[in-house]
């Protein structure tokens, strides 16, 4: 039977049973940021594929591509000492505060930061 992840924090719990450690600082903040880059740019082969070569859409395959995404972040924000969930805070407080009215084109034009 599948198990659920109840938090953020519980599913960075579970990626660390399956990351290598040992790695000193700097090579944490290369190996984890190149890592993130190379799944990110999987990720846009994937839609590159769709809308250029005419591939069809394949809604499980971008799910792995994010899933992979989030494991990255997940075991670098472990490797800099933060919890999945205070990136998730962090980055919520920042988006409201760029957008106290929500997004917009205007807004995005016009943002103070």
């Amino acid at each position: 039977m599948e198990r659920k992840i109840e938090t953020l924090n519980e599913y960075q719990a579970q990626c660390m049973r399956t990351t290598i450690g040992g790695m000193d600082e700097k090579m944490t903040h290369l190996a984890w940021s190149l890592a993130l880059a190379g799944e990110a740019g999987e990720l846009a082969n994937r839609t590159k594929k769709v809308f250029i070569h005419g591939h069809p859409y394949d809604q499980d395959r971008v799910i792995e591509e994010l899933g992979d995404i989030l494991w990255y972040v997940a075991v670098y924000a472990h490797d800099i000492g933060v919890d999945l969930e205070e990136v998730a805070e962090r980055n919520i407080e920042k988006v409201a505060k760029r957008y106290p009215n929500g997004f917009s084109p205007e807004a995005s034009i016009n943002r103070k930061e």
